[in-house]
């Protein structure tokens, strides 16, 4: 991830912060709310755009960013030369997370880039956190449609008490070639610590637009696990420092 990406997320999550809900944070449990698209209803067809797109618990979306239904109808439409052509829509038996549910996150049945966000406060992690003893695991099944080159991308922010960024983190759709131009989904995961100071973490959810009639970035299953990481022990310490002071006896007797 460039500067300039990070410079663009950062301000972005800035904003999103203002308008996006909040939720606190438990230590071994998946922070991100309605991760899985299941709570609500999914779109049956795949062509619901302005008010007719179901509302997202959990999330604050922007543009036509929806829930879709696995094995969504589908629709047609008349392209600009007067031809009847048919939109597919992701099928219950394409390639994804075994217990995926009925819902999965779509892109949006118009001609544009979209997202959706929410934001998690770990105030009542502070202690591990600040400790460097927090660990987070990032994961999500993430896809797209045969050829199409729309993408999903999973981002985090981490933010201090006085919103200044701390660091990011993120997962990406695997591009065409790398799913053999097949229609699904796939898992993609990271991990890391969370940046000592970290108060809020932005999830924003992007559904990157490239061609096509519908916006064809798919995610499902979408994680984000935050561990404490356990302090060595002193029985460890005392190893490691047995350890050096046997190394250091050897090499002094070699050179005896």
């Amino acid at each position: 991830m460039n500067n300039l990406t990070i410079a663009l997320i950062a301000g972005l999550s800035s904003s999103l912060m203002l308008s996006s809900p909040t939720y606190a944070a438990t230590l071994g449990t998946n922070l991100i709310v309605n991760g899985g698209a299941e709570q609500g209803l999914g779109d049956s067809i795949g062509n619901a755009v302005g008010d007719d797109i179901p509302a997202i618990p959990g999330w604050t979306p922007s543009n036509s960013f929806s829930v879709l239904r696995y094995g969504a109808a589908g629709f047609s439409f008349t392209n600009p030369l007067g031809n009847v052509v048919s939109v597919t829509l992701p099928g219950v038996d394409v390639p994804g997370p075994s217990d995926r549910g009925n819902n999965l996150f779509f892109g949006g049945a118009n001609r544009d880039s979209s997202s959706a966000s929410q934001v998690i406060d770990v105030t009542d992690l502070a202690s591990v956190i600040d400790a460097g003893q927090g660990s987070f695991n990032l994961s999500g099944w993430l896809g797209g449609y045969d050829t199409d080159r729309d993408s999903a991308a999973l981002n985090i922010t981490f933010f201090n008490q006085a919103n200044q960024l701390l660091g990011t983190a993120s997962i990406t759709a695997p591009t065409p070639e790398q799913r053999n131009n097949t229609t699904g989904l796939f898992l993609q995961s990271t991990d890391g610590f969370v940046p000592v100071g970290t108060r809020q973490i932005n999830v924003l959810l992007n559904a990157t637009y490239a061609r096509g009639r519908v916006n064809d970035a798919y995610a499902d299953n979408l994680s984000l696990v935050i561990t404490k990481v356990p302090e060595p022990t002193t029985s460890g310490f005392l190893f490691i420092g047995a350890s050096c002071y046997t190394a250091w006896k050897l090499r002094k007797k070699r050179r005896l």
